[in-house]
């Protein structure tokens, strides 16, 4: 017999949810990758998060390939993008040259030579390369844009290994403003590849400071002056790390940055971590001991809130051992920077991948894109919804609604009280509408849900509100 349950978040009445819920959505047009790196933006200005993804798909060919958004998380190829194919690579995007709209660096390898291409937009998503820019090509690197020199323009800075054969750099350019960068020559970074770079305002004085890890490079810290001059920080507490992720986030709600490190610790023998650090607000890093995280190489993190309480949870991917052990790992922050793992999540095991999160069907929610590897040079390019419901208060419009399954029938009952002008939406996980109905007065509405088991997202707007609730058919 065909079940229907109701999973009602809002009748919690409290700030906290139950366990995070994410469905994968199928059908899309992604290529497996591994090798990757991915990145959302808003490339054609329609208030949606497009995406691009680089890496080796599983003919281990280099690909670099642009998908747009219809604004309900379904994606469609972008044909003739200049874009070069790239695999162990970086993507960053940034409005370069003040024009209001996204534009691209893309760094990686090929079968033929390492490239670090820029890339303006027309504001439409229509990209053409910059020439003559100053950017040596890198391998194995990374890319973090950010305004180093308070001029309100995007600088950059890029690390990986130029050759064969192979040097290392970590070089700084600074952006006039109109996108023509200049290499900064007297800087302390010591030449990093297998690399992880982030920017933060670590000593809350309104300037962007550094962290990098990966060799030569280790993991080290510099401040900024606020001109773009760097410091780097000594005896921080941080392990020397190569084919690693680094992400910053405010964990502990006290208004400063932590930093959570993954990778390989060292350079010879496996030895990976994932350790945590908090700032005491004034740049000084201390680790937090007993956290859940297992330690992982050739790894990806990412910070989010993902059940939308206000503090930064975070996805961990990457190798555990050396040959095939590999994890995707969510946990949940409780606030203070307390994590705990959630268990059961649909995530693909993977290992040299990258992992994006983006509101990709406006509903308010982080969904994830994940790719890497899940064998051999075997990828995936995998997007998952977010399932939690949105903007959850203890008090809100829909607070006394009431929704009920009769247990005989495939009807759903909705006590909707006093509400007037209501909305009812009925989506699947891959954000097409199965049931609409709108204008509805009546304090009790009844329908049918006339579809096949799995997860569907019912929404109520009212009063230019709106809320979402999640239904289970079995």
């Amino acid at each position: 017999m065909k079940k229907l349950y109701i999973v009602l978040l809002t009748c919690l009445f409290s700030s906290s949810l139950i366990a995070q819920n994410f469905e994968e959505i199928t059908g899309t047009p992604f290529e497996g990758v591994c090798c990757s790196s991915i990145a959302f933006a808003d490339i054609d200005d329609d208030g949606d998060q497009d995406v691009l993804i680089t890496g080796l798909n599983n003919s281990e060919q280099a690909i670099s390939i642009l998908y747009t958004n219809d604004g309900n998380g379904t994606f469609t190829e972008v044909m003739d993008t200049p874009f070069e194919n790239v695999g162990y690579s970086s993507i960053a995007f940034a409005d370069i040259d003040n024009d209001g709209d996204q534009d691209v660096l893309i760094t990686g390898g090929n079968l033929y030579y390492n490239i670090s291409k820029l890339y303006t937009n027309d504001g439409n998503g229509n990209f053409t390369e910059v020439l003559d820019t100053p950017f040596e090509g890198v391998i194995y690197g990374s890319i973090a844009f950010a305004d180093i020199d308070n001029d309100n323009d995007q600088d950059v800075l890029i690390t990986g290994g130029v050759g064969p054969p192979y040097t290392n750099i970590s070089k700084l350019y600074n952006n006039d403003g109109n996108g023509n960068f200049t290499e900064e020559t007297d800087t302390p970074f010591e030449g990093a590849s297998l690399s992880s770079i982030a920017f933060a305002d670590v000593d809350n004085d309104n300037d962007q400071d550094v962290l990098i890890t990966g060799t030569e490079g280790s993991a080290k810290l510099y401040t900024n002056d606020g001109n773009g001059n760097f410091t780097e920080v000594l005896d921080t507490p941080f392990d020397d790390i190569i084919n690693g992720s680094i992400a910053f986030a405010d964990i502990d709600n006290d208004n400063d940055k932590d930093v959570l490190i993954t990778g390989n610790k060292g350079t010879s023998g496996f030895n990976p971590i994932a350790k945590l650090y908090t700032n005491d607000g004034n740049g000084n890093f201390t680790e937090i001991l007993g956290t859940p995280f297992e330690g992982v190489s050739s790894s990806s993190i990412a910070f989010a809130d993902v059940d939308n309480d206000g503090d930064q949870d975070v996805l961990i991917t990457g190798g555990t051992e050396p040959s095939d052990n590999f994890i995707s790992k969510l946990y949940t922050n409780d606030g203070n920077g307390n994590f705990e793992e959630v268990l059961g999540t649909p995530f693909d095991e993977v290992r040299a991948g990258s992992i994006a999160f983006a509101d990709v069907d406006n509903d308010g929610d982080q969904d994830v894109l994940i790719t890497g590897e899940i064998d051999s040079f075997v990828g995936i390019s995998k997007l998952y919804r977010n399932l939690n419901s949105v903007g959850i208060d203890e008090i809100n419009l829909f607070s006394s609604v009431s929704i009920f399954p009769n247990p005989n029938t495939e009807l759903i009952n909705i006590d909707l009280g006093s509400l007037t002008d209501v909305a009812i939406k009925v989506l699947n996980v891959s954000g097409q509408m199965i049931y609409y109905k709108e204008n509805i007065n009546t304090p009790i509405h009844q329908f049918e849900l006339d579809a096949a088991p799995g997860i569907y997202i019912l929404e109520l707007s009212a009063e230019g509100e709106k809320q979402q609730f999640k239904l289970v058919k079995q």
